[in-house]
């Protein structure tokens, strides 16, 4: 299991809310876990076809470049997001 500072999971929490903490924990989670079966993968095939590791750390500094991008200008502020609450039907009394 990788570890993981634990700002990232307070982030996630703020962000999220109460309403849907764990469903953006468990998708966070997907992801990293997906990665880490990705990274591997892709670093042997590059080496196979170059026979070098220069092209697997080009591909790993883009990636990390675009992670930092995405951080940058699609998270924005770190505040909690405000969910609509829907009314529940009323139940009529037994």
């Amino acid at each position: 299991m990788a570890r993981f500072p634990s700002n990232v999971w307070a982030i996630t929490q703020t962000l999220a809310g109460p309403v849907a903490a764990g469903r953006w924990t468990g998708f966070q989670n997907f992801i990293g876990n997906l990665a880490g079966i990705v990274a591997p993968w892709l670093t042997g095939f590059v080496l196979e076809r170059t026979g070098h590791f220069s092209w697997a750390f080009i591909i790993m500094t883009a990636v990390a470049l675009l992670g930092a991008a995405s951080w940058f200008f699609i998270v924005g502020p770190v505040e909690p997001v405000v969910w609509a609450v829907k009314p529940r039907p009323a139940v009529a009394p037994i």
